[in-house]
């Protein structure tokens, strides 16, 4: 199974494609969409929300993939093959996407077992999400030979 955490509090303007994606993956993919801190400084927020993610990672073996602008990025097909690999072996796969002020990397690498960018450009943290879910389908109609824009 694929698990996805998100820092967020409303998909007010993406929940028809969330709602879209996740009817077309059934049972493939969970969403786990974290609270947001209500803090006051900057620091106590990326504090805060770097500790509930860790808290959520810590609890689990499956293979942990952050999402960032900085890091690695594939073709659709390199990444279904990325994909593949990692499921290979039964693995449960988690990503994690970030919230305004991202998190503390430096805590947070502790945790996570690889990075990947979709674009060197910055989109928004829901925005994010429908990339991902949209990639994710994608790579499953490319898996069962149904024609999908590819």
């Amino acid at each position: 199974m694929i698990k996805i955490l998100t820092i967020s509090d409303s998909y007010k303007h993406f929940e028809e494609p969330i709602k879209e994606y996740k009817k077309r993956l059934w049972k493939k993919v969970e969403i786990i969409k974290l609270k947001p801190s209500k803090k006051d400084s900057i620091d106590e927020i990326i504090r805060e929300e770097t500790k509930l993610v860790i808290d959520r990672l810590s609890k689990t073996s499956a293979f942990k993939i952050v999402l960032s602008i900085e890091w690695k990025s594939f073709s659709t097909i390199e990444f279904m093959n990325f994909i593949q690999y990692k499921f290979q072996n039964n693995w449960e796969i988690v990503f994690v996407i970030g919230w305004p002020y991202w998190l503390d990397y430096t805590e947070l690498k502790k945790y996570i077992d690889f990075e990947i960018s979709f674009s060197s450009m910055t989109f928004p943290h829901i925005e994010a999400l429908v990339i991902l879910l949209e990639q994710l389908y994608r790579i499953d109609t490319i898996k069962m030979k149904k024609s999908y824009h590819y």
